[in-house]
């Protein structure tokens, strides 16, 4: 039986946050225990999500209250990330659950996503909470791009899996990424702004990045990895897309896609994107692809696959 393990890693040295974090993922594993691995129990599912739920909202005020009290610089803009969380995540996920009247693939993206939004938020925005040089965390130079490629993308990335990731440069359809996986992501701001965001990443780098971060062996994708996966690619994207564009809370996420190659090709064929980053991680290459402001009708990218 796959199982969701707490790692030390996740510690960030603060009792009452990393004794909350081990809370969350306890529950998490109890969930899949009960109804995604043995298919029994939905009361218990039900409940164990109700409790999760709960579970979390009490977290986020007492890591807030935890941060007024040191003063932490990063207050603000880390209560606007649990505050999403709390106000469109969770509550959507809880739609869907309802909608299907819990059917195993409704639960396993609640896993999928509420693994890897903690992950995510725990080994970069909570770890800044103890950081011995917030200036990392907070750049300046925005206009910086090599700035915020190391501080948004590549540290980050290095703290969630635990090896080096290296900036290659400028990522082009003459780089090769073997059994490449398209996922895009589209935001809008209230005035009609766009931004594409593409994750390109080949199928065995994805199955090595789910493993080392949920320390199990896959050698199959399936709908917890990809959720999970998806859920820390957005926070990432939202980061770094902050950093070159707006301000992170003036772009919605309007929703995810599987692109096909001829999709992911057509999309740049006319217009290069902004900002195409190749990165190395061990012996494979993946790439993030930022658009800021395409046009509306390319917005509306030909051969997606299905929503996720």
């Amino acid at each position: 039986m796959q199982r969701i393990q707490w790692q030390d890693r996740f510690n960030i040295g603060v009792e009452v946050i990393d004794q909350a974090h081990r809370g969350l993922f306890a529950i998490v594993q109890k969930i899949m225990d009960l109804y995604v691995e043995r298919h029994e129990d939905k009361f218990a599912c039900v409940e164990g999500i109700k409790y999760f739920k709960a579970y979390a909202v009490k977290h986020f005020a007492e890591e807030e209250a935890y941060m007024r009290k040191i003063g932490y610089p990063g207050l603000l803009a880390h209560k606007k990330v649990h505050d999403r969380m709390k106000w469109e995540t969770l509550p959507e996920l809880d739609r869907l659950l309802h909608e299907t009247d819990f059917s195993t693939e409704a639960v396993q993206r609640f896993i999928g996503v509420c693994t890897g939004w903690l992950t995510g938020h725990i080994l970069i925005e909570d770890r800044a909470i103890i950081s011995e040089r917030p200036d990392e965390a907070f750049p300046i130079g925005q206009d910086d791009e090599a700035s915020v490629i190391y501080t948004m993308i590549v540290r980050p990335l290095r703290e969630i899996f635990g090896c080096n990731v290296h900036y290659i440069g400028r990522f082009s359809a003459k780089d090769e990424i073997v059994n490449a996986q398209y996922y895009e992501l589209r935001y809008s701001t209230q005035d009609g702004k766009l931004l594409r965001v593409i994750l390109v990443m080949g199928e065995s780098m994805l199955l090595h990045a789910a493993g080392v971060l949920f320390d199990i062996d896959f050698y199959e994708r399936n709908e917890i990895v990809c959720f999970a996966m998806q859920e820390i690619a957005q926070n990432l994207i939202q980061r770094a897309a902050s950093r070159l564009g707006r301000p992170l809370d003036e772009y919605q996420l309007e929703r995810g896609y599987f692109l096909t190659h001829e999709a992911f090709s057509e999309i740049f064929r006319e217009r290069p994107a902004q900002h195409s980053l190749l990165f190395q991680v061990e012996q494979e290459c993946f790439a993030l692809c930022i658009d800021q402001d395409p046009a509306p009708e390319a917005f509306a990218a030909p051969g997606a696959g299905e929503p996720v």
